[in-house]
């Protein structure tokens, strides 16, 4: 039964290393790195990158499967999400934020009614602040 997944793990771990394989293999031979690429180190390169990405997939989809397996027979426990934690209601906190907050809040509004004052004065166009 177990064997199903284990020649799938096996299968996708070793097409995850070839493809790695693959994919640093212009590196190792110097192919195309010392000018442009050429077309071969590019193909090289790029299936390697795809060989790799489906080689992971590959082993995580059965991974996935076999650890289900596992728990669905009883063999390992399923695991547990811990409780979330409560956060507390927008209290005392936000008070103090809302307090410590309101001087950089009037202070960029004076800047930007500044800002805007100047504009108008230079005649620069309309009353936008962009």
């Amino acid at each position: 039964m177990m064997t199903k997944y284990l020649w799938a793990l096996v299968s996708s771990a070793l097409v995850a290393v070839l493809g790695a394989g693959v994919l640093i293999w212009p590196f190792i031979v110097h192919a195309g790195t010392t000018g442009p690429w050429t077309t071969a180190a590019l193909t090289d390169f790029w299936s390697g990158v795809g060989l790799t990405v489906v080689g992971l997939a590959s082993l995580g989809a059965w991974y996935g499967g076999l650890k289900r397996d596992l728990v669905e027979k009883g063999l390992v426990k399923a695991p547990v999400a811990a409780p979330p934690d409560e956060t507390p209601a927008a209290g005392p906190a936000q008070d103090d934020l809302d307090r410590l907050l309101r001087p950089l809040a009037e202070s960029v509004l004076r800047d930007l009614t500044e800002q805007l004052a100047e504009k108008q004065r230079r005649g620069d166009g309309g009353g936008t602040l962009v």
